[in-house]
């Protein structure tokens, strides 16, 4: 079965250039608006990895990131944060809450598809 990746941006075009990525590169995307979308995707569907941003309404990638690393059933999915944020002392701050990764926008394809491979390929969750 194929990696899922839930993707996590407020920008639609965003969400869907991170999409076709990822889906070009064989995996599969389900995208959220937000955090509280993203916790609804996360109950109803498998994920293997998230890549969120951080500025986001309603509930921002920092709250993501807390409540997925704060609930036993999913705090071992890798998350990478991809921000338009390039401040160093943010990034020690979210590396230190649990992210697995900080990637700074815009990205290219062969970053992105290098760093998420790189992450699935080393981490050890499983989805049940």
């Amino acid at each position: 079965m194929g990696k899922i990746v839930l993707v996590v941006d407020d920008c639609r075009t965003t969400k869907k250039i991170v999409s076709l990525y990822l889906n070009n590169a064989g995996l599969k995307t389900i995208a959220a608006g937000n955090g509280v979308e993203a916790i609804e995707k996360l109950v109803t569907s498998e994920v293997d990895i998230i890549i969120s941003d951080l500025n986001m309404p309603q509930m921002d990638g920092a709250g993501l990131l807390e409540w997925v690393r704060n609930n036993p059933s999913y705090r071992d999915i890798p998350i990478v944060i991809l921000t338009t944020e390039n401040d160093n002392i943010r990034k020690s701050e979210l590396l230190n809450k649990g992210a697995t990764a900080f990637l700074t926008k815009p990205i290219t394809k062969e970053n992105l598809i290098a760093e998420v491979t790189r992450i699935l390929e080393r981490c050890n969750y499983v989805r049940s």
